[in-house]
This record gives C-alpha cells, structure tokens and sequence, in this order.
C-alpha cells in the first residue's frame, strides 16, 4: 500500500503549491522537485512535492483510497465525539485540526557506533559489550530500495553519533538516496556542524531527528557525563536547524530517574518553542549494559497524559508513536496512544542481521518482525480506528 494520497496541483505560487485531495486544498513546498505544472498528479510528504506521477498511476492508487477513505474518515470521526476525559479531549482536538490521516515513516539504522556516553543508551561509547556495526552506501540504497517497493516514501536514517561518517561521506548518502528515489528523508545523526546540516539539507534532505531528552539542565548533563555536552548547544543547533529550512522532530524521554511532573510539563513547551513539526515522547527503557540498569520503566498512563497533553497544547502538530511505547506495551499499547492524540508511527526497515544490534534498549518491538508483517499489523491498527496511513496532512 502506498504512504501518500496522489493529489493533483490546483495552484503555484512561487515554491509553493497547493493541492487538491479530494475536494480538499493543501499546502506542499515544491523545491526537491523541477518543472511542477498546474493540472500534474503529485506526491507529497511531509509538507514536500516528493514526484510526479501518471495519469494511469493517480488514477489506480485513487481508485483504491476513494473507496476506503470517506469511510475511515467516517469511523475516526465517530470515534473522536463526544470527549469526556482527557484522551477523548486529545484525540477529538486531533481529528478537528489533523483529520484523519497518520503519518507512516521507515527507519534505517545504519550504525550503531556513537562517540556519546550517554547513561541511558544502550549504545554508548562505553558498553563494550556490544557487536558494532556500520552499513556502507550500496547498503543503505538498497535498503532504501526494498522499502520504497513496499510503499514507503519518507526516510529517517539514523545512528550513533558516528565520526567515522565524515561531513562528506553523510552528504554523498543524501544525493545517492535522492538521485535514485524521490522520497523524504530525515537524518539522525547527532550534533553535527552547522556546515554539514546545510550541505546535507543542498543535497536534498528536509528532516531532522534530534531529541533534546529533558528541559532540565542538570539532569541534561547527568544523563550525559564527560562529552561537554550543554542542553543549550543542542537546542541552538535545533533552533538553527529550523531557521535554515528543516522539518524539525524532537523531544524527550519520559521516565528517566529524577525527572519531575513539572519537567514533562517543561518538555512538551520546549518541543513547541523549538518549531517541531512532529513531536516524539518515548518512555525511558533500561538496559542492562547501562549504569542506569534496574531503573524503572514510566508507567503507560504517564506516557498518555504527556501526549494527550501535548496534542491539546499543540494541535497542528504531528505526535508520534515511539518504538519504545511498542516495545513496552505493543500495538495495543500503540492503539491507546493514538486515541489519546498521536497521529505518527515509525515501521523499522533496517536490514534484518543489523535490526537487533542497534540496541539503544532491550527487546525493541519490530526486530523480530518481518517489514510486511509489521506493515500489515499498522495498517489493520489504523484502519480499525478510522485513520488513513498516509501523509495528507501537509503544511
């Protein structure tokens, strides 16, 4: 099935154009693609013309979301009325400003090398435990490749903070990846330079994944020992990240030890203050090869109240299902989550002998599953609920 809803262009003004999804007009920035013209059936995600498409191609992939979308549309309003808690607030707030459609993205993990020492990850520098790996460019665009066939048109790539992928090397992924497929992508890569983010973004990357983990200054520097890091050095580079044109997604952990009610409160401002346009709220996870072994997990009702809280604070953005709630309590889990505001799900299409070593904490739900089976366990969650698994949403 495919990610995206062909639209076909009404109108252009300058890098802009707008959309029309049956009946319905939307924005999308059309400077990753040449020669857009009025009347041409496109692609959008993520707020971004990905490529044009056919007549013959609109027409086939309509016929099948004309057939299932008003019907989901029907079911997920009928689901969001008549709020009378706080997650019916959320999620009614959710349908009246997102609609309907969720956001389904891939992620490539393509090393699980980092230079951090940070107290939560099971990655870090210092877990000597680990088997290492890194994925060369032929396999990433393979990768790439596999999951685009499967219907996927937005990419996070992600790793450690890994220097052996020099500015160069990050910046040839981005055009191999865009010379060969037009899809989104999304780098996760740490704090790089500022220089490296603006030669990624010239050679066709428009995301970035970069979570701040905790509003609380000390607790930053607790989690994160020995590195210099500084909350405020990773938030500027955020806030310059967005400035310079990049779909932001961050966030925080919820559940790390000394964590306070007002920190969450906290995080979810400092996410809005920081222009994210996908907010991402994972519980805290130990892993045994950290120092922060034994810590206990949140409970799942924290994890809902931060969502459904952020989603009636914030009701443009885009909140996400992180692997992590999976991992802990599973599609239910998942369902309950996107019923307390969430409108965003990842489906991890890292190479199967890769997928369990990236192993930032135990057991991570997906690694066992084949990518098909874990897209057709989404989209049965979704459509029971009424949501489209697309990106229709675009800014």
């Amino acid at each position: 099935m495919c990610y995206a809803i062909p639209g076909k262009v009404d109108e252009i003004n300058g890098r802009v154009a707008v959309i029309d999804y049956f009946g319905e007009k939307r924005k999308a920035y059309v400077d990753l693609i040449d020669d857009i013209k009025i009347g041409d059936n496109v692609f959008a995600q993520g707020g971004f013309v990905l490529r044009k498409i056919s007549d013959e191609e609109a027409r086939e992939t309509l016929k099948i979301w004309k057939e299932i979308f008003f019907k989901l549309d029907a079911q997920d309003k009928k689901l969001a009325r008549d709020p009378k808690n706080l997650y019916e607030r959320a999620n009614a707030i959710r349908q009246k400003h997102q609609g309907n459609s969720c956001c389904v993205h891939a992620i490539i993990e393509f090393s699980n090398y980092c230079r951090c020492d940070c107290l939560y990850c099971g990655i870090r520098r210092g877990n000597t435990s680990l088997n290492r790996y890194r994925m060369e460019i032929p396999e990433i665009l393979a990768a790439v490749g596999d999951a685009v066939k499967l219907g996927f048109q937005a990419f996070i790539l992600q790793s450690g903070e890994d220097i052996y992928y020099t500015d160069d090397l990050l910046v040839e992924i981005v055009k191999e990846i865009r010379k060969k497929y037009s899809v989104l992508l999304f780098m996760s890569v740490g704090e790089r330079s500022l220089d490296a983010y603006r030669r990624m973004y010239d050679a066709g990357a428009r995301g970035v994944l970069l979570r701040f983990e905790t509003s609380n200054e000390k607790l930053y520097e607790k989690m994160k020992p020995n590195d210099g890091n500084l909350l405020n050095r990773r938030t500027n580079l955020i806030r310059c990240l967005r400035e310079m044109g990049y779909l932001i997604v961050t966030g925080s952990l919820i559940g790390l030890p000394g964590q306070t009610a007002a920190d969450i409160m906290k995080d979810i401002k400092m996410t809005a203050d920081l222009g994210a346009e996908m907010f991402s709220f994972g519980p805290f996870i130990s892993h045994s090869d950290t120092p922060l072994a034994g810590a206990k997990a949140p409970t799942l009702k924290k994890i809902l109240d931060t969502i459904a809280q952020a989603r009636i604070m914030n009701p443009d953005a885009k909140i996400l299902v992180t692997t992590a709630l999976e991992t802990l309590w599973g599609l239910d889990g998942a369902k309950e989550a996107l019923m307390a505001g969430a409108n965003s799900l990842m489906i991890n299409v890292t190479p199967q002998k890769y997928r369990k070593l990236y192993d930032i904490y135990p057991k991570r739900f997906g690694t066992d599953l084949d990518v098909q089976e874990h897209i057709n366990a989404a989209i049965d969650l979704l459509k029971s609920l009424g949501r489209a698994p697309t990106d229709l949403s675009v800014s």
